[in-house]
């Protein structure tokens, strides 16, 4: 039997806001829990797509929708339930299928969960694995479903340096535009090049500097990265990189026993990733209710602690 392929299961989280005009200010305006009863009965009496009719399927194609199935009340406050996002535009081979045509639509289960702060917020916990997931379109769905919907804003949860503070550094790469500053002005070609600084044991000095001088800018401005970075590469005897040399960087560290990818540039572009440890079944799929605990857990401990006093 072939290795079954385990992706990362994951959350990124996010809160919809709601502002209205008020002279040349903007006033906020709480959802209240009548508008988000409202938003469960909207979610659970959702039309189903018709699969047989091409314009109803087109709104799967451009996410202008997406399938909201499994839809409970865990409580006055909080909603569960899985959507479907849409993928298509490629073809390719199948071993069971066969030719799967770029115009088919293929749909993923993702897991959700809402949650209605004591402040009015709108708070929304998005599953993804590995690379896939579709926050983008479960959002517009949900914000179609809210009254005043043009007032509506979404807000994307970041992490900050704080949350990798006990990360143990593994390894550093860095991508390098090869300038002709970079291998010590030795390298006539031109282009990308990665550079990989992996540390020999634990007690390598390169864990320390690591996590002294380059996890502390995560979430910073991407020119102080750049600059961290380059004080770090030009330590070394072989390697010569200005700030602006710096395309991108990642560690890979230890965080409770597990390895975790940084992506040091990210985060002012994206929402953050939390890992969730919860199992997949046999097709690679995590479990609602687990998936839904798990997001629970992070969104109590790591995301409403910060964003607000609950």
């Amino acid at each position: 039997m072939a290795a079954k392929k385990n992706e990362e299961v994951s959350a990124s989280f996010h809160y919809l806001t709601r502002t209205k005009k008020d002279g040349e200010r903007e006033m906020l305006i709480p959802f209240t829990a009548e508008e988000f009863n409202g938003l469960f009965d909207k979610m659970a009496s959702q039309k189903p797509i018709d699969l047989s009719d091409e314009k109803e399927v087109d709104r799967l194609r451009f996410r202008a929708e997406v399938p909201l199935v499994n839809v409970k009340r865990a409580d006055a406050r909080t909603i569960t339930g899985t959507f479907k996002a849409s993928y298509w535009g490629h073809a390719y081979d199948n071993t069971v299928k066969g030719r799967i045509p770029a115009i088919s639509v293929n749909l993923r289960p993702f897991h959700f969960l809402i949650y209605l702060s004591e402040s009015g917020r709108i708070y929304i916990g998005s599953q993804y694995l590995g690379l896939f997931g579709g926050y983008e379109s479960l959002k517009k769905t949900l914000v179609d479903m809210l009254p005043n919907r043009k007032q509506v804003r979404s807000r994307s949860f970041r992490l900050g340096a704080a949350y990798y503070r006990n990360a143990e550094p593994r390894e550093i790469r860095v991508n390098v535009a090869n300038k002709s500053t970079s291998l010590a002005g030795r390298s006539s070609v031109r282009g990308k090049m990665t550079i990989a600084l992996s540390r020999a044991s634990k007690s390598d000095p390169l864990v320390e500097k690591v996590k002294t001088s380059i996890l502390p800018f995560f979430g910073g401005k991407q020119s102080q990265i750049q600059r961290a970075v380059a004080d770090l590469m030009n330590e070394s005897d072989i390697i010569e990189i200005d700030d602006e040399d710096i395309v991108d960087c990642t560690v890979l560290a230890e965080m409770n026993g597990k390895t975790r990818t940084i992506h040091m540039f990210e985060t002012g572009h994206h929402a953050s990733k939390f890992s969730l440890d919860v199992p997949v079944d046999e097709e690679g799929h995590p479990a609602n209710d687990q998936t839904c605990k798990a997001i629970v857990a992070v969104l109590r401990d790591q995301v409403i602690s910060i964003a607000e006093d609950e």
